[in-house]
């Protein structure tokens, strides 16, 4: 049984391993900075679990013919998209991990470095032209960020383009794993924290229909109650550098390296999308410009790895 186990590890791939890498560094943290036995302990097997799973998913899809892989099957499944389930632990880890290691924010560094930049506070001089419907829109588009690596993933998998899927899955997740360093070493909560007056979000930023119920689910999503006098212990220490434009700038480049369609969709999304979340008080720009160079190492890490073993754009 351990011979058949240990056999299966050879079909996992890139983006396989460095999940699995990724998983073991975040249990590592979390033994070393986690000071709650029970979530120190929790986290560690959620994640040799979450190891386990993995190499049984894709090992499990990987073992049939050639001629089968295109089936509808929930193997299929599962082998493609468990990086989105995945994702979701790992956010909420990270989040213990950085509340636990609370060694200060860098708000005010980063809030200077801005005013040096620009000579004025970018959210504070945005505030002059704030718009109900303009909030209303970026607030949307802001939100629908969270569901953009799905529907990229999904444009993929449906064209049944899996080599090109595992290259996507790698770059994106990639960038997003070198983030984790960002948040450790800079610790920031943002500016509707640091500047603003984050009860008053709602007034300040009104939108027209959905921009406060998209607002709400983004503070859950992120673990901040409702109405708490101190909002600032809750918020997540993700501001520098920026995942989202990490994020929506490698999706912008893998579109447009596969030779999709989709790339003209993608490229004024992120562009509009990287304005709002300055515009809506998430981020300050240099964690806009800190994204850049994270950016830049992913995509040489992946060219690096996958030299020579995909050809894009054929369906």
């Amino acid at each position: 049984m351990y011979k058949s186990f240990r056999e299966n590890f050879k079909y996992l791939d890139i983006p396989d391993i460095t999940n699995q890498i990724f998983l073991v560094v975040i249990s590592v943290f979390s033994i070393i900075f986690v000071s709650s036995l029970s979530e120190k302990f929790f986290i560690t097997l959620v994640n040799i679990v979450l190891c386990l799973l993995i190499t049984y998913f894709v090992s499990h899809y990987e073992k049939k013919p050639v001629e089968n892989k295109t089936e509808r099957s929930v193997s299929r499944f599962l082998r493609f998209w468990y990086p989105g389930f995945m994702i979701l632990v790992c956010f909420k880890e990270i989040y213990i991990i950085m509340m636990s290691l609370d060694h200060g924010l860098y708000d005010t560094i980063l809030l200077n470095i801005d005013y040096w930049l620009f000579g004025v506070n970018p959210t504070e001089f945005l505030s002059r032209f704030i718009n109900p419907f303009a909030v209303e829109f970026l607030q949307i588009v802001y939100g629908l960020f969270y569901i953009m690596m799905i529907v990229y993933g999904m444009e993929l998998y449906l064209w049944h383009r899996y080599e090109e899927l595992k290259y996507a899955i790698f770059v994106v997740f990639f960038g997003f794993y070198l983030s984790f360093i960002g948040y450790v070493l800079v610790p920031a909560i943002g500016p509707r924290f640091s500047l603003h007056n984050f009860q008053m979000i709602g007034t300040e930023l009104p939108g027209i229909f959905f921009a406060d119920k998209i607002r709400y689910l983004i503070d859950i999503g992120e673990s901040i109650p409702r109405n708490v006098s101190n909002p600032e212990a809750f918020a997540q220490r993700d501001a520098f550098p920026s995942g989202h434009t990490i994020v929506m700038i490698l999706i912008t480049y893998l579109s447009h390296k596969i030779r999709s369609k989709s790339f003209y969709f993608y490229l004024p999304y992120t562009l509009i999308m990287i304005f709002s979340t300055v515009y809506l008080r998430y981020h300050y720009v240099i964690d806009l410009i800190a994204a850049i160079p994270f950016v830049l190492i992913t995509i040489f890490v992946a060219n690096l790895l996958y030299k020579g073993k995909i050809t894009f754009g054929k369906k």
